[in-house]
């Protein structure tokens, strides 16, 4: 019952959050983007499914990097690279969670969109990238990984 709780102010937090970002309400998007990430990392912890403890910390792992992530990326000052190495730790997290109880069977097969599309978000984002665009080239070699893990 108390993760049922749990998930609807997980859902009343992203939806305080989205709304306020879209407003530009900036207090509460600094307190309820982490807040929300801060609820799901709760259930995580008092989640009891049957899983590996090690996919269990893996994933755990993965959402307090993403937590971290998302507080570099609000800070006002420039903490974008933190910000994108956090959120790059938390995939591979993620990515050694999903292959950590079965193991890596890759079908390439379903590699080919996930490629394809990380070409295309890769030509959309690189003009705008200056100084980053190493660290977002990677980051994104990175997230077709995990897609791919997935």
């Amino acid at each position: 019952m108390i993760l049922i709780i749990i998930t609807i102010f997980v859902l009343i937090s992203a939806s305080i959050h989205i709304r306020a970002d879209y407003l530009k309400q900036r207090v509460k998007t600094y307190i309820f983007k982490p807040l929300t990430t801060g609820l799901i990392i709760l259930i995580c912890l008092l989640q009891t499914t049957e899983v590996s403890i090690l996919y269990k910390y893996l994933i755990l792992s993965g959402l307090i990097f993403s937590l971290m992530g998302d507080i570099f990326l609000m800070l006002p000052s420039d903490r974008f690279t933190s910000g994108l190495f956090s959120f790059l730790i938390a995939h591979i997290a993620y990515m050694a969670a999903f292959i950590s109880d079965q193991g890596f069977q890759p079908n390439f097969l379903y590699l080919i969109p996930v490629i394809v599309y990380g070409v295309i978000l890769l030509r959309i984002l690189l003009p705008y990238t200056a100084s980053n665009t190493i660290p977002v080239i990677i980051y994104s070699i990175i997230l077709i990984f995990i897609a791919f893990s997935a």
